[in-house]
């Protein structure tokens, strides 16, 4: 008789940098990747070279550099995907899907998974495995947002953490508050991810008094949220997205405060209107996520154009050491983060065992 195989976790891609997440487990059954994304950085490609086949992929959520390497599914045999049905509904047509529930258990190949909102996108979910003493992927996640709801995980020995923030531990109130003066400027063009922040801070202005201007994309993603993804967010909050959607002016001219994708300017129609306004004197224009190397962001944030006033969208180095604790990890993987915040990160995740690399034993 075989002795059975130890499961193992593959850092592929997304642990010691800002880079493109991908993960594979090794169950000693089907072979699992978690994620498989493109970027942040434009050009940045996971090395899935010496993966081999991979059984199912399952997507944590649809932003690019978790579920933007779609195409590289060619180099792993070609698996088919498990996600959520939001996360679904905005893959290519065509690909072979499972539903994976919001909140809830189900199975994948015979592993048993259980799955909660992450409090980061529509659609997003962390995914639990029951694979030797329990693998937690947290994917991206936070437990602040106003909008998107968080549901606690389940214990698990081994835990994969949102660490895109370092060391950071401001409160979202804080984001927020540093924010006001540019929204009370009159004019101001923030660039956003509509399926992400973008919501959020439109929720956030009005709720404040203050109706923004939309784009047609951020409009049309308030009312996806109001209606056929309402469950992924927190209570007494679909009504509002509504309203906003319906009252909200147009962008036209520099006025009030104006939400338009991408987030880092390099498309869509943000990118029309950074490119109209870039040399004028108006509107101000701030930038409240990463800013990738190369992007519009980078650059107009660089020459002073620009600004830069984050918006929590990742768990902070507290959030992340009080979920290590209530889940009781023994070992933690600290992902989407610079590795120079290796000794924070050790000291807040303590006495729990932090790596950067695999293999990791499950």
């Amino acid at each position: 008789m075989m002795p059975k195989r130890t499961p193992l976790l593959q850092i592929v891609s997304g642990a010691g940098a800002k880079g493109p997440a991908c993960f594979v487990v090794e169950t000693g059954g089907p072979r699992l990747m978690l994620d498989l994304g493109y970027g942040p950085q434009p050009g940045l490609w996971p090395d899935v070279s010496a993966v081999g086949p991979v059984d199912a992929l399952l997507l944590s959520h649809g932003h690019a550099d978790h579920a933007g390497g779609l195409k590289l599914r060619a180099a792993i045999g070609d698996p088919p995907l498990w996600a959520s049905e939001p996360v679904l509904r905005g893959l290519p047509s065509g690909l072979p899907c499972h539903t994976l529930p919001l909140q809830g258990s189900s199975e994948v190949l015979g592993i048993p998974v259980r799955c909660g909102r992450s409090g980061h996108a529509p659609g997003g979910i962390w995914i639990h495995l029951a694979v030797g003493d329990g693998l937690l992927y947290m994917g991206d996640n936070s437990v602040e947002s106003a909008l998107y709801a968080f549901d606690p995980p389940p214990p698990a020995a081994t835990v994969i953490v949102d660490a895109s923030y370092g060391d950071y531990d401001e409160a979202l109130e804080s984001c927020q508050r540093n924010l006001a003066p540019a929204v009370a400027r009159g004019s101001l063009l923030l660039p956003v991810p509509e399926t992400g922040r973008g919501p959020e801070i439109a929720l956030h202005l009005y709720r404040a008094g203050v109706t923004p201007h939309l784009s047609s994309a951020m409009r049309e993603a308030l009312l996806r949220l109001a209606t056929v993804d309402r469950a992924v967010l927190c209570a007494d909050v679909a009504e509002t997205l509504a309203d906003i959607a319906a009252c909200a002016p147009a962008i036209d001219v520099p006025q009030g405060v104006m939400l338009a994708g991408r987030a880092d300017g390099a498309g869509g129609e943000c990118a029309m209107l950074l490119e109209r306004w870039r040399a004028a004197a108006e509107p101000a224009m701030v930038f409240t996520g990463y800013l990738p190397p190369g992007t519009p962001a980078a650059t107009l944030t660089a020459a002073g154009r620009a600004q830069y006033q984050r918006w929590n969208v990742h768990p902070r180095l507290s959030d992340n050491a009080a979920l290590v604790k209530a889940t009781g990890a023994r070992t933690v993987i600290a992902a989407f983060g610079d590795a120079r915040h290796r000794d924070a990160w050790q000291h807040a995740f303590a006495p729990a065992q932090l790596l950067l690399q695999g293999p990791v034993p499950l």
